[in-house]
């Protein structure tokens, strides 16, 4: 093949443009500081260290690959449902406790409301927008319970991610839901299926304060 100027210079912007994506793909990795590591390793043991080293691998393949949003739900959602169900009594004596992701990762067990934190936190922290996403309180017969809601496009009927059925369903397909409010860490709205409902003041809900207390823990850099 011949080279001219013409050639070398397409060449070098294409390989120019290929270096730029890849480290601006490789330049946002997620990872828990050292100290913080060890500390997980010596309090929770190694299996538990396996299970946040796999969320951790998952968070960075999703963002390298630039997985659209679709994909990083399901993969998402699969992910934190492998974890085994417990009652908040049963794993940490109390009532009403919402688990951290390395608390939730580092004793295996969790809640509703662990599963839904921890899915809802990681999707926006690996970029979905917030806009699309949700924390959605319903009833599941006379039980209280807490999943994700995610919204392809405003004001359409969003698809619904739970731990109980771990299959991805709109809302309307999942007849032994009755919603009641979502709220993500800005806004509370009386729920609809349909779509979002009337703005509600968010400070009437305790569930906020909770949302804003979690400490993301695990860091990009």
């Amino acid at each position: 093949m011949h080279f001219n100027k013409f050639t070398a210079a397409v060449i070098i912007v294409i390989i120019s443009a290929a270096l730029t994506n890849y480290f601006v793909g490789a330049a946002l990795r997620f990872y828990v500081p050292d100290a913080e590591y060890t500390a997980y390793e010596k309090k929770y043991g190694k299996y538990a260290v396996i299970r946040l080293n796999a969320l951790l691998d998952k968070m960075n393949k999703l963002v390298d690959e630039n997985a659209s949003d679709d994909t990083k739900v399901i993969e998402i959602n699969s992910f934190f449902n492998q974890v085994q169900y417990q009652s908040d009594i049963k794993t940490w004596g109390k009532t009403d406790y919402w688990a951290s992701r390395l608390e939730f990762l580092g004793v295996g067990l969790g809640d509703c409301e662990d599963y839904a934190v921890s899915k809802f936190l990681t999707l926006i922290q690996i970029g979905v927008p917030q806009e699309k996403l949700f924390l959605t309180y319903v009833k599941r017969g006379k039980e209280s319970h807490l999943v994700v809601t995610y919204y392809k496009q405003p004001n359409t009927i969003p698809f619904v991610l739970d731990n109980y059925d771990k299959s991805i369903q709109l809302a309307t397909n999942r007849k032994d839901l009755a919603p009641v409010y979502s709220f993500n860490a800005n806004d509370l709205y009386l729920q609809r299926q349909q779509g979002l409902g009337a703005r509600v003041d968010p400070s009437q809900s305790k569930n906020l304060n909770k949302l804003n207390a979690i400490n993301l823990e695990i860091m990009a850099r």
